[in-house]
């Protein structure tokens, strides 16, 4: 398990905003990504889900086994797709908070803890409309952690999923091989734990 370096502590908007300041992007990323999040953390309601121009705020994590070997992936119901663990902040400015919450929702899993409190990848992408909520064609202002497994548990479908599977690093951006973005997190977390 990746070491800490900092205590876990909650966080609002301005340690948010000192955290993606110090967000260094690699190739592959947009230089002008975390300049889109700070400006949009400048809006009140930019933790809320229906901030849709031009997002909001979300929180997710990629789930490792305790022995940091495999990933857990999720089976998307509704984008139909695998994908990494996360949701909406539903007002929360603790992000880290977030992917935790959503992480322990979306695997049933609850024998979980950060592998770093720091962000290890942010991302914007569009998330298509969605005439039965509502909600028009907007973006997702993705900040990604790492979690871990503290002990064996057995993972639970959500009703947001059609399946979990544990994948090895590469099984899971061979899952989803026109996802750069879930690519580049793999990535780097695969650097990050090595």
């Amino acid at each position: 398990m990746i070491g800490t370096q900092k205590e876990m502590k909650t966080v609002n908007r301005d340690d948010l905003i000192t955290e993606l300041k110090s967000y260094s992007p690699i190739q592959g990323e947009d230089i002008t990504c975390v300049d889109r999040f700070i400006y949009l953390l400048q809006s009140d309601r930019c933790f809320y889900r229906d901030h849709f121009e031009p997002g909001h705020i979300t929180g997710s994590a990629l789930l490792l086994n305790v022995t940091g070997n495999q990933i857990l992936m999720n089976h998307h119901k509704s984008l139909n797709m695998w994908l990494n663990f996360g949701g909406h902040c539903d007002g929360e400015e603790d992000v880290l908070a977030v992917a935790i919450r959503e992480t322990m929702e979306e695997s049933g899993i609850t024998a979980i803890k950060p592998a770093t409190p720091d962000i290890i990848d942010i991302d914007i992408h569009e998330i298509p409309a969605n005439a039965k909520k509502d909600e028009p064609e907007h973006c997702h202002y993705d900040i990604r952690y790492i979690m871990q497994m503290t002990g064996e548990q057995d993972a639970v479908i959500s009703d947001e999923s059609l399946a979990l599977k544990w994948m090895t690093f590469d099984e899971a951006i061979a899952a989803s091989p026109n996802d750069k973005t879930l690519e580049r997190l793999v990535n780097k977390t695969r650097e990050r734990i090595s």
